[in-house]
């Protein structure tokens, strides 16, 4: 294996000999047009001067087969002229290239005598005869003039099969980031790039309480975007994983000085309220309103334009965003983003040009998760600045050869401080209500970036190459409060406390990759193959801890030394595909692809075989003095441990977990069929069947430990009114079978694979004739089968989903849905089951008098409602556990959630100038969809028991005053 990465480097090195250090993935920030020449009887014409001129400018000479390409090509409107000794010149002008596009055009030369031809209107087609993914460009249009909620996640939701865990109305949910899936891909494998460099956070691992791998590093300036592109699937050797792959290209500054600013406001007095009357003096809202907007604002500047013209441009931006909520209680959950960016490009000559972008964003929020069971003290204060830094190089070289570089540094970090301080213990009451305060939480998250990508053309090849490397250190420290003991009530005043260590890591992630493909065009058909591979690749750093003061002989302090390579995974993961142009008109194309991904691997993954872990002691407590917290005079420690997580109770300095020498990535097997068709000018309608198969994937079992070292001790018997009758038998652990510590192994899961089935429908309609619109729909079926339960299911205990404490549990229903609780980011309780369907839609229309009128609707089946109960008593030696009452976990769901909304706009011209004033109204409806619920049947109480916990927010306006030039 070492000869291979040796192999992979000297690929890498070969690339950076072509054009600097620079990412696998430019072309996804860039667009690209193929030019074809024809002369008047329909041949090719080779030698045609054919020269590019717009946000960047080029020139080239058409090759033997009368074509010339323009590669890494900047967003934007362009214009070629195409002139050849003998021939009259030809203009064409508004030649669209969108990011990771291709625009062809053909041009057609008269011979000499006859007029010139000009601005012949060459817009990028509707249908893309070459395109290898499914991917759905949201333009500076569509960005700018329909009523969004102006964040890439709300852009995110607009396209088929990608969901959210929640609903944001007019920007309630913008001051956290969303945790979405699509298409059966596990969210770890979720991926952002801004200017074609990765700002994927690689943070904490999915066993941990606050995992974020598949985040964003960053919030952004929605202002500052060019375009987005959102890739859900398909063939391109660049795509690494099976997840969201996210791209964002910022604006950039051009010969033609541009600019705009912008004004956005929000508060109480424009929304509406709808909560019942009852629901509002069920949960203590004195006001009566439910969840709601406080104040919003966003107000910021762009301007671009030339430093030196023809040589040098530079662009840059600011902005200011508040938006402060209140909860259904009344809870404030106040964010403010600070957003800065510079980009300046310049050009040697037409083969060579340099880019330098920065990007800052200053994120601040005091109220961090408020909500019904997390009153003010118990929130946390967020605060943590992340800026981006890149340099970039592209290279021509003549017709068949261009390049592209970048090397880029993100600087990264944040820390969570409970608002209650860290000087008392906080407890959670017998309706799961938090109290006094909580847990603080640090990271820091730095990335280096830096390969290459290029592009060599033969007759009907297209040769694509390139290669990368990536390094991820994370440093993870959580703290708990005063003596770090957590009281949790168990039927008051009896209560279970926990003793919990504080918690450090420290890790080091690298990652190698490249890739190679061959697209052949053979006049209607195109047929591409292509190869990657990947070395991932995440190490231990050494760290320490301090102990639990009173519990040192279990909990005390620990040092972990550094472990190289505790997580090695390599694959080769092959991809093909084809296009195929029927009719003479090649207004229909028929696609089909197959790809093989392999999941991207954690960046802190190492710190799973640390001796320092997650770790808890749980006893007994009754609270004698009724303070509601847990005294160490409390603790009923005579009765001995009630279970333990992350430590060895006989050998607490020990580590208790480790990694399957044979361990490797999870894959996912995809199948895409599929067709597009050009309706009309500017209109266009694509189908997609997508048929995927997960295999391998990230099973976290005890160590040693079989299904028939369970037994079953007893039954879990009742009726809920919501449930109906259940009995659900309970199982044990042998003590005899306990791995020391409760250990665990990272392995994959044997026995088992996930499929996922779905049709996606889309129709784009790009503005013309006075109107744009897009609309899609999807059908979604993502599901899990035991092909061998007696390997794949450990405790047979069934639970509505995976936890950190029990990462072996679940529905384990054969067939049944795959669920993901949603946790972090200001969620919790939210357990996300694909939608059976889904409806997308927006558009605006051009009236009369500078009028424009623009709506988007998102609707979509509501989520799993897996009614359990916690804390049960089994018998099990490591501790209690939280048991799935419904027959499964989408036996029960939430009500459908649709939201409306719409623009009214008026806009005054002055020559190139426009001022828009923009009256938005989210949730048109005021429709009060319940979001959550309380599904533990242990709890009572104002929160208890199926109580609703959130609500969608009312109805609400929001003025804009916008102006561009």
């Amino acid at each position: 294996m070492n000869r291979r990465i040796r192999t992979m480097a000297a690929a890498a090195a070969c690339v950076a000999a072509l054009a600097w250090v620079a990412p696998v993935r430019a072309q996804v920030s860039t667009g690209r047009v193929d030019v074809a020449i024809e002369g008047p009887a329909g041949g090719r014409l080779a030698g045609v001067n054919v020269q590019l001129d717009g946000p960047v400018a080029q020139t080239q000479i058409a090759d033997e087969h009368g074509q010339a390409h323009f590669l890494n090509l900047p967003v934007g409107t362009y214009t070629i002229k195409a002139t050849l000794p003998g021939f009259t010149p030809s203009t064409s002008s508004n030649v669209q290239v969108l990011s990771g596009a291709s625009t062809p055009l053909t041009i057609k030369l008269a011979v000499a005598g006859a007029p010139e031809t000009v601005n012949v209107i060459a817009v990028t087609p509707a249908v893309d005869l070459k395109r290898e993914t499914t991917t759905t460009n949201v333009t500076l249009e569509e960005l700018g003039n329909l009523p969004l909620a102006r964040d890439p996640w709300v852009v995110m939701e607009t396209v088929p099969t990608v969901y959210m865990d929640r609903v944001n109305v007019g920007g309630s949910e913008s001051g956290q980031q969303s945790n979405y899936n699509a298409k059966g891909a596990q969210a770890t494998d979720n991926t952002w790039s801004l200017d074609g460099v990765p700002v994927t956070d690689m943070g904490d691992s999915v066993v941990r309480p606050n995992h974020a791998t598949g985040s964003s590093s960053f919030y952004y300036d929605f202002d500052s975007f060019q375009e987005m592109a959102v890739t859900t699937g398909g063939a391109d050797a660049q795509n690494p994983t099976p997840g969201v792959q996210l791209s964002m290209v910022l604006k950039t500054g051009i010969n033609t000085p541009h600019g705009g600013a912008r004004l956005y406001f929000e508060n109480q007095k424009l929304q509406g309220v709808n909560i019942s009357p009852e629901l509002a003096a069920a949960l203590g809202d004195a006001s009566g309103k439910g969840n709601r907007t406080d104040k919003y604002d966003d107000y910021g500047f762009d301007l671009g334009g030339p430093f030196l013209k023809d040589r040098v441009w530079v662009w840059g931006a600011m902005a200011r965003t508040t938006n402060n909520l209140l909860t259904l209680t009344s809870a404030s959950d106040n964010t403010q983003f600070k957003n800065t960016a510079f980009k300046a490009d310049g050009k040697l000559n037409n083969a060579v040009r340099g880019n330098f972008t920065y990007y800052e964003n200053n994120k601040t929020k005091d109220g961090r998760d408020a909500g019904p069971t997390r009153p003010p003290e118990t929130t946390w204060n967020q605060t943590g600045p992340a800026k981006y830094y890149k340099g970039e190089g592209t290279f021509v070289g003549g017709t068949s050869l261009a390049a592209s570089a970048k090397v880029a540094y993100v600087d990264a970090a944040f820390q969570l401080v409970p608002a209650g301080g860290l000087g008392r213990d906080y407890y959670i009451d017998d309706g799961g209500v938090v109290h006094n305060s909580y847990y603080q939480y640090q990271s820091t998250r730095p990335q280096r970036y830096i390969g290459g990508d290029a592009s060599y053309f033969a007759g009907r090849h297209e040769m694509k190459f390139g290669a990368g490397w990536r390094r991820t250190p994370v440093d993870t420290q959580q703290i708990w409060p005063a003596s770090h003991l957590i009281a949790t009530w168990d039927q008051y005043p009896n209560m279970l406390v926990q003793v919990a260590r504080d918690y450090r890591s420290a890790t080091d992630a690298r990652y190698v990759n490249g890739y190679v493909t061959d697209t052949v065009s053979l006049n209607r058909l195109t047929v591409n193959g292509g190869i990657r591979f990947d070395h991932q690749k995440s190490s231990l750093s050494a760290a320490s801890v301090t102990g639990v003061t009173g519990f040192e002989t279990i909990l005390p302090t620990l040092d972990t030394p550094a472990v190289d390579g505790v997580y090695v995974w390599n694959s080769l993961t092959p991809r093909a595909g084809f296009t195929l142009a029927v009719g003479d008109a090649q207004k229909t194309v028929v696609r089909g692809s197959y790809a093989m991904f392999a999941s991207q691997l954690t960046g802190s993954q190492a710190a799973f075989v640390s001796p320092i872990q997650y770790s808890y002691a749980y006893y007994n407590a009754v609270d004698r003095n009724s303070d509601g917290i847990a005294q160490l005079s409390e603790i009923l420690i005579n009765q001995g441990l009630q279970g333990y997580s992350g430590f060895d109770p006989k050998n607490p300095r020990a580590a208790v977990n480790r990694v399957d020498p044979d361990g490797k990535a999870p894959v996912t097997h995809e199948w895409l069929v599929g067709f597009d068709r050009e309706l009309g000018p500017q209109f266009a309608l694509s189908g997609t069947f997508t048929y995927r198969r997960m295999l391998d994937l990230p099973w976290t079992p005890l160590i040693g430990v079989t299904q028939a070292s369970y037994t079953q001790t007893t039954t879990l018997s009742g009726s809920l009114p919501e449930v109906g009758a259940f009995s659900v038998p309970l199982y044990a652990l042998s003590p005899s079978a306990v791995p020391p510590g409760g250990g665990k192994v990272a392995t994959h899961r044997p026995g088992y694979h996930q499929r996922y089935l779905g049709f996606e429908l889309s129709a784009t309609k790009r503005m013309s004739s006075r109107w744009m619109a897009r609309f899609g729909f999807s059908s979604n079926d993502w599901r899990e089968y035991f092909d061998d339960p007696s390997k794949a299911i450990l405790d047979p205990t069934r639970a509505p989903a995976a936890s950190s404490s029990w990462p072996f549990a679940g529905p384990q229903v054969n067939g049944g849905a795959v669920v993901r609780s949603s946790t972090g980011s200001g969620k919790s309780g939210i357990y996300m089951v694909a939608p059976k369907y889904q409806i997308v839609a927006n558009g605006l229309y051009e009236a009369f008098w500078g009028v424009n009128v623009g709506a988007s609707l998102v609707t979509r089946q509501g989520f799993a409602e897996p009614f359990f109960q916690s804390n049960v008593l089994t018998g099990d030696p490591l501790g209690r556990k939280t048991v799935l009452l419904a027959p499964a976990v989408d036996a029960f769901r939430l009500p459908a959630v649709t939201s409306l909304d719409g623009r009214l706009e008026k806009r005054f011209r002055f020559g190139s100038a426009q001022i828009a004033l923009d009256f938005d109204v989210f949730n048109l409806l005021n429709a009060g969809t319940v979001l959550g619920r309380q599904y533990d049947a242990r709890l009572t109480g104002a929160t208890g028991f199926n109580e609703v916990l959130e609500i969608m927010n009312p109805r609400i306006a929001r003025l804009g005053l916008r102006f561009t030039f």
